[in-house]
């Protein structure tokens, strides 16, 4: 990326100021890799609380993981509405994902990932069918205590606006970006910061100009 050492101290300094301005109401809390994972899909582009409704229809309607794996994609996508933002996409990642998990480990479990190295966790997660580096660095972030920032298409408009990368930058890229010049411990409170400020309408530079 151009300029990359004027981007990086103008991340820093936004990421000082989003913590200032919307500090997480908790630590974080580790999630159940498997549950990171839906929800984590469930997440990108939408709001928290539609996202977590979601997550409440799924615990509901199914008496676990498995079951969830089992059940054909057109049933998931009707239980958690057509309407749901990129509901296809959605459904498609966890049901392969959580296919592809239970093929690889002869269950339907995470848990071996807390024993190897968060590199090996990640590539693991990467090699996924169906899987975004959203949803991976969501789960190594909320279960594996990753130096993992997950960046939706919102956070990272947000980061456009405010000058902080170039408009052409693709989210991957971006996210590395983060990740790269940012403290292990800042990646969880700047993505509640982040998450928070682009949800919430403040403007980036560019759009305070116009």
């Amino acid at each position: 990326m151009k300029n990359a050492t004027k981007h990086a101290d103008e991340l820093k300094s936004l990421c000082r100021k989003l913590m200032r301005e919307h500090k997480p109401d908790a630590e974080l809390q580790p999630q159940d890799a498997l549950w990171a994972l839906v929800r984590g899909a469930m997440s990108y582009d939408v709001a928290d609380g539609r996202a977590e409704d979601a997550i409440k229809v799924i615990q509901k309607e199914f008496v676990d993981l498995n079951e969830l794996r089992v059940g054909t994609e057109l049933e998931v996508q009707d239980l958690l509405g057509v309407r749901y933002p990129k509901i296809e996409e959605r459904v498609k990642l966890i049901t392969s994902a959580l296919n592809a998990i239970f093929e690889k480990e002869h269950t339907l479990s995470l848990d071996r990932l807390k024993d190897v190295s968060r590199r090996d966790a990640r590539q693991f997660l990467r090699d996924l069918p169906e899987m975004t580096p959203f949803v991976e660095a969501y789960v190594m972030l909320f279960s594996f205590g990753g130096h993992a920032f997950p960046l939706d298409e919102g956070m990272l408009e947000y980061l456009r606006d405010d000058e902080i990368v170039e408009e052409s930058t693709p989210a991957e890229e971006a996210q590395k970006f983060v990740e790269h010049h940012l403290k292990a411990e800042e990646m969880f409170p700047f993505y509640v910061a982040l998450r928070a400020a682009s949800a919430d309408g403040s403007k980036g530079k560019k759009k305070a100009k116009a």
